[in-house]
């Protein structure tokens, strides 16, 4: 048998955004923690902030519980691919048919193409966020505790 499962993260403090118009940037502190993954279930762990020293909530998903999150999305990224791959061959089919003079494209032309483009624009994002899920959810709570971010430690 394996020991208990765990997940590196970081927490990051963010000190301040200075920008102009177009650009930003971002300063930040962070702090590497190991977690150990529960056997079932989720835990809440508390994690010290390494600038503000705040405990910062967070909450760890079990492997099993991750590894279907991560599939879920995986499924939403192909399904509104399939879809938008539908709908955009239903509108290329219909707008490029010959009609009658004077008779307008068919009503569900214009709800093809954009479901075809929410579809295309659905896929990467989905298919992103369930790359970028690792079980770790911030809590958000009172004033001090914000400003601050999980991000995974590869």
């Amino acid at each position: 048998m394996r020991g208990p499962k765990t997940v590196k993260v970081a927490v990051r403090h963010v000190s301040g955004e200075a920008g102009r118009r177009r650009t930003r940037a971002v300063t930040w502190a962070a702090r590497d923690f190991r977690l150990v993954r529960p056997a079932e279930g989720r835990d809440r762990v508390e994690l010290e902030c390494p600038v503000c020293t705040a405990a910062v909530l967070a909450e760890v998903a079990d492997h099993a519980r991750t590894r279907r999150v991560r599939n879920v999305w995986a499924a939403v990224a192909v399904a509104s691919l399939l879809v938008a791959v539908v709908a955009l061959g239903y509108a290329v089919h219909e707008g490029g048919r010959a009609l009658p003079a004077g008779q307008p494209l068919p009503v569900l032309f214009p709800v093809g193409v954009i479901v075809a483009l929410a579809g295309l624009v659905l896929t990467p994002l989905a298919w992103v966020r369930g790359r970028q899920h690792i079980g770790v959810v911030l809590l958000d709570g009172p004033e001090p505790r914000r400003g601050h971010r999980i991000v995974p430690v590869r």
